[in-house]
């Protein structure tokens, strides 16, 4: 590669980091801007941090004014000098420190600086000869010349935010605290087949997501371990389920039920086309099936939330999502509610009750939960069931 193309390759790298700083640095958060509740938070933790700065780890120090400048690139990012919030120093001293943050520095006048003790050139362990850290300490308290120090603290600051950038980067939890940049969402997000596509941003697909599914992708997230398995079990959607409610659940597998036989596929007498041979063809309108149909069985509940779980309920459309996206379409389900024994309401005049759903006629003969509602999600729009239940 020619000089001249290596030069035009670097400008335009130069060129694009500016403009995602441009792009980090448009909404302007100086305090006369800020909303007045985060200007107070900011305030309150800078003052927590000048009295006690021996309390903070460097790190935590670092993640909490990052996720206090939302409107700034972060901490390591910035494409100049003067779009960082801090400048950060070490303080030449050859005291074996207890703690990394030495002092902080903050007159108002200028932007906040933080000393730390260790990761630099000075001190019992850095790389200089421990002399010239006796020298900057010298120059620096006894003749008021900090020159050596603020000359070294010019490679210190890049190299600290560098540093921290590195830890945060590999941290989950400190990407949501910016969550125009989890970046570790969409790794999660591929591997269940939810990743942003084209030109949205993450943070757009995951809210229409949301509208649409009515579950927070980062309850999908939290399950990964479940939905990335190509083997799909009932114990995965009972965990899933019992986590995620935090209620009582289990599977009963090979419910049967009636599948409804086309009326062209049906055996007719004096049929006008061939027909399967005795044996492989089934007599009637509808044959039994034991093996495509699983119930879900919830509870006992509380009133309340059995109600949430009753068709068109806010827990019965993301109980819907969940079985849609842990089983699919292959199998057909239903949800068995069972009512706690003490939960059971008594029927009244003018009282807000669903007849079959929440009202039982006299005293209850069975000292038990009232489980007597079967219900199905996946209706037609004209309430006609997809198959016909056993008795």
């Amino acid at each position: 590669m020619r000089a001249d193309q290596r030069a035009a390759r670097h400008a335009r790298a130069l060129a694009g980091a500016h403009r995602q700083a441009a792009r980090d640095m448009k909404r302007d958060t100086s305090p006369g801007t800020r909303p007045a509740a985060e200007t107070a938070r900011h305030d309150a933790w800078w003052a927590r941090l000048r009295a006690a700065p021996h309390g903070y780890d460097l790190f935590q120090a670092l993640r909490w004014l990052d996720a206090l400048s939302p409107g700034r690139a972060p901490l390591g990012h910035a494409a100049r000098p003067r779009d960082e919030p801090v400048r950060l120093g070490q303080q030449p001293s050859l005291a074996f420190a207890a703690s990394m943050l030495a002092d902080i520095h903050d007159d108002g006048a200028a932007r906040p600086r933080i000393a730390i003790h260790g990761f630099g050139l000075f001190g019992p362990n850095g790389p200089l000869p421990t002399h010239l850290t006796e020298y900057a300490h010298e120059r620096a308290a006894q003749h008021d010349d900090p020159t050596f120090a603020a000359f070294a603290d010019l490679f210190h600051h890049r190299l600290i935010l560098l540093f921290y950038r590195a830890w945060a980067d590999a941290q989950p939890t400190v990407s949501l605290d910016r969550p125009e940049r989890a970046r570790f969402d969409g790794y999660i997000a591929s591997l269940v087949g939810r990743a942003a596509h084209g030109d949205r941003p993450a943070a757009q697909a995951d809210a229409e997501r949301t509208s649409a599914d009515m579950l927070a992708p980062h309850a999908l997230y939290c399950h990964a371990g479940h939905l990335v398995r190509h083997t799909r079990n009932p114990e995965g959607l009972v965990q899933i389920v019992r986590r995620y409610f935090g209620i009582d659940a289990r599977i009963v597998e090979h419910v049967p039920q009636w599948v409804a036989i086309e009326r062209s596929q049906r055996c007719t007498i004096r049929a006008t086309r061939p027909t399967l041979r005795v044996g492989a063809v089934a007599l009637g309108v509808a044959v039994r099936d034991a093996q495509s149909r699983f119930r879900i069985v919830l509870g006992p509940l509380s009133l309340d939330a059995y109600r949430r779980f009753l068709p068109g309920g806010p827990h019965a459309r993301q109980l819907a999502q969940w079985v849609r996206e842990y089983v699919g379409i292959e199998f057909d389900w239903d949800v068995q509610l069972e009512l706690a024994a003490d939960a059971v309401p008594a029927i009244a005049l003018g009282a807000p009750q669903g007849i079959g759903r929440t009202a039982w006629l006299g005293q209850r003969l069975e000292p038990g939960p009232a489980r007597d509602l079967v219900v199905r999600y996946d209706v037609r729009r004209g309430g006609t069931p997809l198959h016909r239940e056993t008795a």
